[in-house]
């Protein structure tokens, strides 16, 4: 939805001529695209060329505008600046984020809201007096979900769109010619960023529609409409004995069938943009994160089985090799993971050797001596190597990129088909992180109506994982990933304790960080990043964080956890839950697995691990209070209720 000051004093200009039972004539065809614009928006209805009547919600929105003009909430359209955009999707955005975070629309997108008559003062407890959105913001948000768009692609914007960057891409970069944009975001096939649109992008529905003009036949002067999706879906339910002559030749000529009446590629492109436009079925926003430790740790492990495979058949994928290749060889090699392991040091030894620490780092050749230095008084530098990597390790497997297994009575690990997607891609763009923020740049375009914040986008650039004004290779490889991997819970100390701060609404990133000490923020922006690559969390546009409800289920099942525990919950210990559930009984009024325990052999074998790995693994379950001696706790039902076995 779009409206500008043209479209506001087209809608008032119907909307006197609608008090009279009579329709709006347009003077010349100069003064018409407003009108055009506004039909798009199921706003407006031609009854004749040149003259329009208003539909129920165009009638709704100008009865919006006249009170909020009448009551000094914004003035006359006729005041306002040309370029001033009343209503667009940046607005609706901001809208449905405060909509989710119980009105509240935080400090980014407040004064433009505030800007457009949408803004009130209410007091509420504990929070003292703050904006929120009024009742006209909600009224104007009923009427968008409700108005559902035309659907027209004449031959001029089918070449328009062609040529346009998917995005997410800056708004500079959208070519500005005639009133394609405009056309495009009235029908919401583009949206903008909040809060003052500086990035676009074509939405879920206008991917579906880009795509199917990559491969039809532009043959007439109009190569999508409502009609020709209506004939279209004919022939799929009924064949081609249900269309006229004349609806067959205009679907052959498009290229959306062949002569048989047999659904070409145009023909599939165009029905999934219909299941998008008629049924509104739109992907959730799904993201992935991996930070430079992951990265490092799985390039290392791939590395051991080619060696494995090419000259040492005896080798074994163990943490142990794993921390051979990391932490034992020259730091210079490592340097671009001083940082992280600079941040785990922190952690422990305090933010106050910050400095120090550093200087270690250029004195010594090996991480391995880091570690030393300040570990080996209390003898736990070899025990905080592999806690390090055991992270990492966690991290992998819950985002189905290793998987652990058991060889020669040893924890091994073996890298998944998605992990070798990523090997492939840190050896061809080097080796970095990928966060979440980044990966969510491109997949929150496939919403209805949403697009990248700025700062979404530049680390998107900055990763590679957007250029040219659409996703690159890798960025469409970790959207991928985002939606076909199979995640498994897991939760660091850390990011535990960031998730049991966060109240289910009201709260945004800044008021995370109030909530810890200001040397923690960068460890609070990776633990963000996790959890809401995990799926507890969403981090909307305008900044508020919402848990999800795999989030409340995770958070209620650990909410009596010791923070101190440095994984609370691991991918290993949801397998063997997984195999509790497979092999005892439920007892619904107990809230309760119970195994008896000569069938514990059977969970292991299950499990795939080994003995050893699977009795840590039990210790980390029980002190987590997820399982008892042989049996699943009410606890541990609801992390099998996270991940849809309940």
């Amino acid at each position: 939805m779009l409206i500008k000051s043209e479209h506001a004093l087209a809608l008032l200009n119907i909307f006197e001529k609608d008090k009279e039972k009579l329709s709006y004539i347009v003077g010349t065809e100069k003064e018409e695209p407003p009108y055009v614009e506004l039909e798009l928006q199921n706003l407006a209805r031609m009854e004749k060329p040149m003259e329009y009547t208003l539909t129920y919600w165009g009638k709704g929105l100008s009865e919006l505008l006249t009170h909020m003009i009448d009551k000094g909430l914004i003035s006359h359209p006729r005041e306002w600046d040309p370029e001033f955009r009343w209503i667009g999707t940046e607005i609706l955005t901001m809208i449905e984020n405060a909509l989710q975070n119980s009105n509240i629309p935080g400090a980014l997108c407040e004064g433009e809201l505030e800007k457009r008559g949408f803004i009130r003062e209410e007091k509420i407890e504990g929070k003292g007096n703050i904006k929120v959105i009024n009742g006209y913001a909600k009224d104007l948000y009923n009427i968008f979900k409700n108005a559902k768009p035309r659907l027209v692609v004449s031959r001029e914007l089918y070449n328009y769109i062609q040529k346009t960057p998917t995005g997410p891409a800056r708004f500079s970069l959208l070519p500005q010619e005639e009133r394609f944009p405009q056309i495009l975001e009235s029908m919401r096939l583009i949206a903008l960023s909040v809060p003052t649109h500086d990035i676009y992008t074509f939405t879920g529905l206008g991917q579906a529609v880009k795509e199917t003009c990559k491969l039809l036949a532009a043959s007439l002067d109009t190569v999508i409409s409502e009609d020709i999706m209506y004939s279209l879906i004919k022939v799929m339910d009924e064949g081609k004995e249900a269309l006229t002559p004349e609806e067959m030749e205009v679907l052959g000529a498009l290229a959306y069938i062949d002569g048989e009446g047999e659904i070409l590629p145009a023909g599939e492109a165009l029905i999934r943009a219909y299941q998008i436009w008629k049924e509104k079925e739109f992907r959730p926003v799904k993201t992935f994160d991996i930070d430079i430790l992951d990265a490092e740790v799985l390039k290392s492990i791939n590395s051991i089985w080619e060696k494995r495979e090419k000259e040492a058949p005896n080798l074994l994928p163990t943490i142990d090799e794993v921390i051979n290749i990391m932490f034992l060889r020259p730091i210079k090699k490592y340097k671009h993971l001083f940082e992280y392991y600079g941040r785990r040091i922190y952690q422990d030894v305090g933010y106050q050797k910050k400095e120090e620490i550093r200087k270690k780092f250029d004195e010594l050749k090996t991480i391995e001596e880091v570690f030393k230095s300040y570990y080996e008084k209390g003898g736990k530098w070899s025990e905080k190597i592999k806690e390090v990597i055991q992270h990492s390790l966690y991290t992998l497997e819950s985002f189905n990129l290793i998987i652990t297994g058991e060889e020669e009575a040893k924890k091994i690990y073996t890298v998944t088909k998605y992990g070798k997607k990523v090997v492939e891609d840190l050896k061809r763009r080097s080796v970095r992180g990928i966060p979440s923020s980044a990966v969510k740049a491109i997949t929150i375009s496939y919403r209805e109506f949403a697009s990248s914040n700025v700062d979404w986008y530049e680390k998107a650039k900055e990763i590679h994982l957007v250029g040219s004004g659409e996703p690159t290779e890798a960025g469409r490889l970790y959207a991928d990933l985002a939606y076909n991997i199979e995640r498994l819970p897991h939760l660091t100390r850390f990011e535990l304790k960031v998730l049991h701060r966060i109240p289910e609404k009201g709260f945004f990133v800044s008021n995370v960080y109030d909530e810890f000490d200001e040397v923690w923020h960068e460890e609070i922006q990776y633990a963000l990043g996790k959890l809401e690559a995990r799926g507890y969390i969403d981090i909307l546009q305008n900044e508020a964080i919402i848990i999800t409800e795999t989030g409340k289920l995770i958070k209620k099942a650990l909410a009596g956890v010791p923070e101190s525990m440095a994984n609370p919950i691991t991918p290993l210990v949801v397998r063997i839950l997984k195999a509790l559930y497979e092999v005892g009984g439920l007892y619904v009024k107990e809230k309760k697995i119970r195994v008896l325990p000569k069938n514990m052999k059977e969970v292991l074998k299950i499990t795939g691990l080994d003995p050893e790995t699977f009795d840590k693994e039990l210790i980390i379950a029980r002190k987590a209070n997820l399982i008892g001696k042989t049996s699943v706790n009410e606890a541990g039902l609801l992390v099998l209720q996270s991940i849809g076995l309940l």
